[in-house]
């Protein structure tokens, strides 16, 4: 059924976890498979393999002969005949797991370079200024705790598992600065890909895949009015065509269970059965470190390479490498031989310590090297899990699937027909050896780290069931979990699940046996805040409903804009009578006047405000003209998230490029900036640790006018942007802040790898795109908002606000006594061939945030068939 659905999807998505990806799509995609050969998950899956039960094993082998004895007896789907192929390889057992191995990288997988390249340009240019870059990096404009303190387990009344300790960034070793030789080699690989666009492209996708999420909230029966559990779910991917995620139901006599999956893995990975639902979010633990290598020469090892460790050689292997590239233009199956060269390389270089890791870029003139250790680049048994989570009948079984999941991390919402609910934290994560020792040795492991000894993972000496990586690692009962927890209901939407990071310090805990218990420094900042908010209201009232848990999935608010927007307003009201002349006179303009004066009637939501745009007060996918309180709030959310941009850059970014930094802050690391800076205003007057006045204005005497001149000037700037050249394709130049609709701005375009017409519109005209002149379908919602459709920062042009993660599917969950009822919601539909109308059916209804049901009885499929189709062997 994958294989008449979605092989080209398949195909693809074996072919990028392999480095093969040219050898379809052409050149263009050489830049990826050196990329993907370098990690090495296929190497990775290759040895994945034999560690996998017997009958992990025969399922996978049993999925791959019904793939290829569909695509035996079957013409191809209509993509390849557009790429000149007619052959498609056997597809195997290894191609699952590294399809799987792919997915978790994209969740797991963060290299280093980028912000240690960014924390010693900051410490650089504070030696030269006279501030403290040290300061300005951590405590001032790249701030890890979240926008709100909403934490999944102290939140649902549960235990967190650490004490807190004094600072450990407030300490000398943080102010630790590379070897000059090693940053020129961390600089160069970045700017690699800077200077290849179809590179930088690369690693853009994969700085932007490490940020994907997912929602995930439970309510117990103590509050719902059915007095049983609730459950709700909504994993977050890239917006591709067809749709990530697959239904599917599946029954025999082992298994009856429902929900989502993937082509080109068996079974399911998140639903219900019988007995218990659950989802998954991901939770971003740090279980990856890039190391600053001694690279020498040694004639004794196989490469020619040698690392050094505690003075001790230590060869480096090396793995040669042919890459292929489809040439599209010449005849059938014109796939050729790519010579080494112009960014191919002939060979990869692995560095055992690292379990077989890559060593990224090495000058062995100068002795230095970059390796990358990552969890997932072992032998793993995730591919196991979804076989007995699918057979779990109660919560014992399910916490015992869960610890089969073993690469990244993941947070397990669940829930069952008993009442109990749980919050569940899986993975393997690494134990450092400077971390276990009570210290941090160096720079913190979200940087480049000394790989010549002090910060090694500790080898494994207590391994715990079913263990893959050779590794100390965290133990079960100090992971984040909340059983039954006393608050009665949990959220997570990959923010901080333990309160870890809520003092802006990821290292400051102490483990209950000793040494530091780190999880991670990048946890989502924003959306668990307003689910949270929404939930507790919701607790409060009582007798939560499934609508309730429908409308929130549904939620379109925007949480930074309930903080911002008092500051702007009372801005305006104190600057119209300023003594200030440059304040008062941003104040006094007509414009800003207008567009505060909307801000401040608005009740932070974010429809799109146009008759053509999809909204969840549209119904079963079918458009109805906005309400004129829509109209209003649309006008809003567009001033606002302009403004948010340009506030930005009045705050972080002046500042930075006025004191000789020239990188751009992260864009939600930045707002958690300037909401520091407000909140600490009384005290510091805009003044940050570093030394620096963030709201620095020539000529303007006081603080608090400073402030507030940077508050209007970024409004002054929006409504410059928005009625010049970047916007004008959406609102041709208008200076009507009327015409500002919000729909013309915020839209998805679902992508498919060969471009329009296969994309999401048009769909090969089963679609055609509801704007003309503007991508993509106008939808509903914005930045971090709960309806996950988020957009850069920084936006200034009409295709700026586009969105690219979405909720792959939505599925909620009432568990009664004897059954399970969920209800739920796809991006797209279940074929994925060009031209097929189910491609597109379940589309406008996920648009809308409305559901389908769930059917899983035989009466109620009895009565609900379309059509039936038999594989028979």
């Amino acid at each position: 059924m994958h294989a008449q659905d979605r092989l080209f999807q398949m195909d693809v998505r074996r072919r990028q976890a392999s480095g093969t990806l040219a050898e379809l799509l052409g050149a263009q995609a050489l830049p990826s498979d050196v990329r993907m050969r370098t990690f090495g998950l296929r190497r990775a899956a290759e040895r994945s393999l034999s560690v996998l039960s017997v009958r992990a094993r025969a399922g996978l082998q049993a999925y791959a002969e019904g793939v290829n004895a569909y695509v035996a007896r079957n013409p191809l789907p209509p993509e390849y005949a557009e790429l000149r192929l007619t052959r498609v390889e056997p597809w195997t057992p290894v191609d699952s797991i590294a399809y799987l191995k792919l997915l978790l990288f994209f969740l797991s997988f963060e290299l280093d370079i980028e912000d240690t390249v960014t924390l010693m340009a900051y410490q650089q240019a504070g030696l030269e200024r006279g501030f403290n870059g040290t300061a300005l990096y951590f405590q001032d404009v790249n701030r890890v705790q979240p926008f709100t303190p909403a934490s999944t387990v102290p939140d649902s009344g549960a235990p967190v598992p650490w004490r807190p300790l004094p600072s450990a960034l407030e300490t000398d070793a943080v102010a630790a600065r590379l070897d000059p030789a090693v940053l020129r080699l961390a600089r160069q690989y970045r700017e690699q890909g800077s200077a290849i666009p179809r590179l930088q492209e690369v690693e853009d996708e994969l700085r932007a895949m490490g940020n994907l999420g997912s929602n995930a909230w439970v309510v117990s029966g103590r509050y719902t009015a059915t007095g049983r559990p609730l459950f709700a779910n909504d994993p977050h991917l890239p917006t591709e065509a067809p749709s990530a995620i697959y239904p599917i139901h599946l029954r025999s006599p082992s298994l009856d269970v429902a929900g989502g999956g993937f082509a080109g893995l068996p079974l399911v990975s998140f639903g219900h059965n019988r007995h218990v639902s659950w989802g998954i979010t991901h939770n971003p633990t740090d279980v990856t470190d890039t190391f600053s290598e001694r690279v020498v020469r040694d004639a004794n090892s196989p490469s020619g390479l040698s690392t050094l460790y505690l003075g001790r050689r230590e060869p480096v292997l090396a793995l040669r490498e042919v890459f292929r590239a489809n040439r599209r233009g010449g005849g059938l199956d014109d796939i050729a031989v790519v010579p080494p060269g112009a960014g191919v390389p002939e060979f990869i270089y692995l560095v055992p310590r690292r379990d077989n890791g890559p060593l990224l870029t090495f000058d062995v003139e100068a002795g230095v090297g970059l390796s990358v250790q990552y969890t997932g680049f072992g032998a793993t048994r995730d591919i196991e899990a979804a076989f007995h989570t699918s057979e779990a009948r109660n919560l014992e079984e399910f916490r015992r699937a869960s610890l089969y999941l073993d690469t990244g991390s993941s947070n397990l919402a669940y829930a069952d027909i008993e009442g109990h609910i749980a919050y569940i934290t899986t993975g393997e994560i690494p134990l450092r050896e400077d971390l276990q020792a009570g210290y941090v040795a160096g720079l913190p492991p979200f940087f480049i780290r000394n790989g010549t000894g002090g910060n090694e993972w500790l080898a494994v000496r207590n391994p715990r069931p079913v263990q893959s990586i050779p590794y100390e690692i965290l133990p079960v009962e100090e992971l984040p979990q909340a059983i039954d927890p006393p608050a009665g209901w949990f959220a997570n939407a990959n923010n901080d699940p333990v309160a870890l990071t809520l003092d802006n310090d990821p290292l400051n805990q102490l483990r209950p046996g000793g040494g530091l218990y780190y999880l991670s420094a990048s946890y989502n900042r924003f959306r668990a805040g307003r689910i949270t908010q929404v939930l507790r209201a919701q607790v409060a009232a009582g007798h939560v409903s499934l609508g309730d848990m429908e409308a929130l999935q549904a939620d379109t608010v925007l949480l930074d804009a309930q903080f911002f927007t008092p500051y702007l307003v009372r801005a305006l009201t104190s600057g119209q009578d300023s003594g200030e002349p440059l304040l008062r006179e941003l104040a006094r303009r007509p414009d800003v006047a207008e567009a505060v004066g909307r801000l401040a009637r608005w009740d932070f939501t974010t429809p799109t405000g146009i008759p053509e745009g999809y909204d969840a007060s549209d119904v079963d996918g079918l458009r109805v003209a906005p309400t004129r309180a829509e109209v209003e709030a649309s006008i809003a959310a567009t001033l606002y998230s302009v403004w948010r941009g340009q506030l930005v850059r009045e705050v972080i970014d002046r500042t930075l490029v006025a004191n000789g930094i020239a990188r751009e802050a992260d864009g939600s690391r930045a707002l958690v900036a300037v909401r520091h800076l407000l909140e600490t205003f009384d005290g510091r007057g805009g003044v940050g640790a570093s030394g620096l006045d963030f709201f620095a204005r020539p000529g303007v005497a006081s603080a608090e006018a400073r402030r507030d001149v940077a508050l209007l000037s970024a409004m002054a700037r929006a409504l410059e942007l928005l009625r010049g050249p970047g916007f004008a394709p959406a609102f041709g130049g208008s200076a009507r802040q009327e015409d500002y609709r919000w729909g013309r701005l915020h839209r998805v375009l679902f992508n498919h790898p060969l471009g329009p017409p296969y994309s999401i519109p048009p769909a090969g005209g089963t679609f055609p795109p509801p704007l003309e002149g503007l991508p993509g379908i106008p939808v509903d919602g914005g930045f971090e908002t709960v309806d996950q459709s988020t957009h850069v920062v920084r936006g200034e042009s009409a295709q700026a606000f586009m969105t690219f993660f979405v909720p792959g599917h939505r599925l909620v969950a009432d568990l009664s006594r004897r059954r399970v009822r969920a209800h739920y919601s796809l991006s797209g539909g279940v074929s994925g061939v060009p031209g097929d109308p189910r491609s597109v059916e379940l589309l406008p209804r996920w648009l809308t945030n409305d559901f389908i049901p769930l059917l899983t009885q035989p009466e109620e499929l009895l009565r609900n068939i379309r059509s039936v189709d038999c594989f028979v062997p």
